[in-house]
């Protein structure tokens, strides 16, 4: 049996942090929870964490807000993030933010729907880090294999957070709601495939590498 997964949820919802966390050690997993991003970041400098679940609608700092603080701290650097939120996501925001993300949680949920969710975000991530493992047992270094992962999550996450944007879009001056969305939609697109293009790059690099599906 493999080491249980450490789950560190961090929303200011009573309700919503308390059904996570309940529905997560029914899956099997192991849950902390906090109502402040402040906790959470000191949490993560103390504790080793496998995933961050991380709301987006808070005071005074929100979800992205946090999400930046965790980034530029050393111990929180690697920790996959998903959001979870109810609100919806923009195209803007994941423009922004999406390259830093694991993915995407909408609120309310299912609790057999989000157990399913976190399982199968798991069954991927896990093959990913086995197989960047593979290759640092190859004489891959270390920063190549992270870059791996770092580069194949974001794909991963840019793919599913496309499908799920919301369709409003504030137009530019000289254009209309729906241009401006296909615009976004364009420049999305676009960060897709620098990332690709920058996973092909390494892969040529180190061919130990595998892509994971």
């Amino acid at each position: 049996m493999g080491k249980i997964k450490n789950i560190l949820v961090i929303d200011d919802e009573a309700v919503f942090r308390e059904a996570m966390c309940e529905s997560l050690i029914l899956c099997g997993f192991r849950c902390v929870a906090t109502d402040n991003p402040a906790d959470g970041i000191m949490r993560i400098k103390t504790e080793s964490f496998d995933l961050i679940l991380l709301d987006i609608m808070m005071d005074p700092f929100d979800g992205w807000d946090t999400l930046d603080l965790i980034k530029n701290t050393p111990s929180g650097r690697k920790i996959p993030i998903i959001m979870a939120s109810a609100k919806t996501l923009q195209a803007d925001e994941i423009l922004r933010y999406g390259d830093k993300v694991a993915g995407f949680l909408k609120k309310p949920f299912e609790p057999s729907e989000f157990c399913e969710d976190i399982q199968s975000f798991f069954s991927w991530y896990d093959m990913l880090v086995s197989d960047a493992g593979k290759a640092l047992s190859q004489g891959v270094q270390q920063d190549v294999c992270d870059k791996w992962i770092s580069i194949s999550r974001q794909i991963h996450a840019l793919n599913r957070l496309k499908e799920i944007v919301s369709p409003r879009c504030i137009p530019f001056e000289t254009s209309d709601e729906e241009t401006c969305f296909l615009q976004k939609l364009s420049d999305i697109d676009r960060l897709i495939n620098e990332k690709i293009q920058q996973r092909e790059e390494l892969q040529k690099e180190c061919p130990q590498f595998i892509i994971t599906p």
